[in-house]
């Protein structure tokens, strides 16, 4: 890559400014504050572009730092160069975006598609900080020798380990191991066994609540005791209505002064036998009755047979075979008669009053028990009482089995209140045991939300567990990868160590030659990092050697490690920033003479304070083009 031109439209403290580079060798001059610095980082600006720090960072950040001292607003510029036998033309506006660009092949007189691959291309994939610790040099900062010494060890050491300047190995793995302890105390070791015993407690605890028996039944419950309540009370009802009638029916036999159906049954027996012996005192009256009558007709018949005879025969005494006059037993028959006429009198009065009799019990047994009206006191015919008994007796007997009948319903009625009042029984047993389970269920339900509540703050201790958990994982993920970045740091160091290093050793020590001018043969680093120069005498230590001679050790270094980093072959220039300010003027010469012989095809920018490297140049004829700011 060769620089041909740049154009800075606005970067610090430069406006509107244009120089043009030499294919080859270039001095830069300017004094102090001349803006050297400046053009220098525009250049790294230009390739790289500017990105800006993000925060308080951003205050102090290079696009801060380099932000246009005028005011017009414009903050960039471009950049013409050559690589590979094409011209680019490279533009960037820092103000409206810090890594945009442009890249437009002036030779074809055609945008670059793909701006940002282009460039990655044309630096040969070299970083930002590769590029600033090797083609891009400077002198080592320390003011002591003993400063010196230990920045250019260090520089060897992260070269020789990293193939990088900017990467410390030793640095890096005291950090990732400072990191890995810093890691490890936040480990939690108790954590992933108080989870896995809190989600097994959440285990238990979710069983126990859906547990069959643990299931709400407080309103099955309560719907069942409503049920039962108004099946009592209807029950209740029914029994009450059926205790009335009861009642009712018992004052009813009560009335007629019977206590049960054996009372009426009893009583029927005693009317029974009382009807049997009122009509057979009605029977025999009867029959006495009748006899007498026909007695007293045959006689009386006779009587008047006797009579009319004795009419008939005009009064004439008639005799009877007994040789009694006529006349006396007319007197006779009329005597007996009499007499029979008497008996029949005192037969009837007897009938009566037995009839009598018996019509008083069997009155007095009916009035026991029913309000009856009894004719047969007025009436004691015997013709008309044995009908009128048997009526008396139907009408009895209907009343009678009216009462059985009532009293079978009664004896019902009993056995129904007697089962209800079982059922009642039965139901407040079961309302009992349903406002036990009620009870239970509400206290099984305070336990059940004491164990939700218990599962809530498990769950949240879980949550915050897990939490734990997945951070200790995190951790040990870092741990992890701690671990396998210094294993791999430390076989890569190796490697690097044994091709880089390696390389780095032998290009140095050929590179120390030319550019100490033969003084020093070569430089070897032994696996303390300790560095030796060679002379045909012996080995002098780095520490022994001047702070012109270390500037010398760190030039051979950063050009051995440009070198390698792009591959063997040089794509960018060597821009060297004040370089040279330890080499006395003998030195000075060897270098300058040496630059160009040793890449004769590389473009060498030396930024520099002083006009002596162009005073050296000149008087020993070596071409180049001299920049002043």
């Amino acid at each position: 890559m060769i620089l041909k031109e740049l154009t800075i439209r606005g970067f610090g403290k430069i406006h509107h400014y244009h120089i043009a580079f030499g294919d080859h060798l270039n001095i830069i001059y300017g004094g102090n504050e001349a803006g050297k610095s400046t053009l220098h980082a525009f250049l790294r600006a230009m390739l790289y572009g500017l990105e800006r720090a993000r925060g308080r960072a951003a205050r102090n950040d290079l696009f801060s730092r380099y932000e246009p001292w005028f005011g017009d607003g414009a903050y960039g510029g471009s950049l013409r160069l050559e690589a590979q036998g094409q011209l680019y033309r490279i533009e960037r506006d820092f103000r409206k975006n810090p890594l945009d660009l442009s890249v437009t092949n002036e030779s074809s007189g055609t945008p670059v598609e793909n701006p940002q691959l282009f460039m990655q291309q044309l630096l040969g994939n070299l970083s930002e900080t590769a590029y600033a610790n090797t083609v891009s040099i400077q002198q080592l900062k320390s003011a002591t020798d003993d400063g010196m010494v230990s920045e250019l060890k260090n520089y060897i050491a992260n070269m020789n380990t990293s193939g990088n300047r900017a990467l410390n190995i030793s640095k890096a793995s005291a950090f990732l191991k400072e990191q890995r302890k810093g890691f490890e105390k936040q480990l939690l070791p108790d954590v992933t066994k108080k989870y896995t015993a809190t989600l097994s407690e959440i285990r238990k605890i979710e069983d126990f609540i859906s547990a069959p028996e643990n299931k709400n039944q407080i309103r099955a419950l309560t719907s069942s005791r409503d049920e039962t309540k108004k099946l009592q009370s209807e029950l209740q009802g029914k029994k009450e209505a059926l205790l009335q009638r009861l009642s009712a029916e018992q004052q009813t036999l009560l009335d007629k002064h019977f206590s049960g159906r054996e009372d009426i049954l009893a009583f029927r027996e005693r009317l029974d036998a009382a009807f049997q012996q009122y009509q057979s005192a009605a029977q025999r009256s009867a029959a006495a009755g009748f006899r007498i009558g026909a007695i007293s007709f045959a006689l009386t018949a006779l009587l008047l047979v006797i009579a009319a005879l004795l009419a008939s025969k005009n009064n004439t005494i008639l005799y009877t075979p007994l040789a009694l006059p006529l006349s006396a037993l007319l007197d006779a028959a009329a005597a007996i008669s009499a007499l029979i006429a008497l008996l029949l009198y005192c037969t009837d009065k007897q009938r009566k009053k037995y009839c009598s009799a018996a019509h008083g019990a069997l009155q007095t047994l009916i009035q026991e028990h029913f309000h009856l009206a009894s004719e047969t006191a007025t009436d004691t015919s015997p013709a008309s009482e044995p009908e009128k008994a048997e009526t008396i007796r139907d009408t009895l007997n209907a009343q009678i089995d009216s009462l059985l009948q009532s009293c079978a319903q009664t004896e019902q009625h009993e056995k129904t209140v007697t089962q209800i009042s079982e059922r009642l029984a039965q139901l407040s047993k079961l309302q009992n045991q349903t406002d036990a389970a009620i009870s239970g269920q509400q206290k099984n339900q305070w336990l059940l939300e004491q164990q939700l509540e218990l599962l809530s703050q498990r769950r949240a201790e879980a949550a915050g567990l897990k939490n734990l958990v997945a951070e200790n994982e995190r951790l040990r993920g870092e741990i992890e990868a701690i671990t396998l970045a210094q294993d791999t740091m430390t076989r890569l160091s190796t490697t690097i160590r044994d091709s880089f290093g390696l390389y780095l050793n032998q290009r140095s020590s050929e590179l120390i030659r030319g550019v100490t001018g033969g003084i020093y043969s070569s430089l070897s680093i032994d696996q303390n990092l300790n560095v030796y120069l060679n002379t045909s005498e012996k080995l002098i230590p780095l520490e022994q050697v001047s702070a012109g001679t270390m500037d010398q050790v760190y030039l051979a270094l950063r050009l051995a490690a440009a070198e390698l980093m792009q591959k063997g072959s040089f794509h960018l220039p060597l821009l060297f920033d004040d370089s040279f300010v330890n080499y006395d003027e003998e030195r000075l010469r060897t270098v300058l003479n040496w630059l160009p012989d040793a890449f004769p095809d590389m473009q060498v920018l030396i930024f520099t304070c002083h006009r002596r490297e162009a005073q050296l140049l000149s008087s020993s004829m070596t071409e180049y083009q001299l920049i002043e700011l």
